[in-house]
């Protein structure tokens, strides 16, 4: 039975004067993924939380348990 596998990197974020901005660039990491066989699916963002940032989620499809 084909599985997915999920996997989520958080980027933080820092105030800025004009309002948020990503700690280091995101789409370094979606492309260094992709390398390795991920699919970006979404970004989510927690710039609420206590530790803003905002997660990055992967899927990995047809993967062997």
């Amino acid at each position: 039975m084909p599985t997915a596998e999920y996997a989520f990197v958080s980027v933080p974020l820092v105030r800025r004067r004009d309002g948020w901005d990503f700690a280091f660039d995101y789409r370094s990491v979606i492309g260094e993924r992709a390398a390795e066989g991920w699919e970006f699916v979404q970004l989510i963002p927690l710039a609420e939380h206590t530790e803003p940032r905002c997660d990055l989620v992967f899927v990995r499809k047809d993967h062997p348990q």
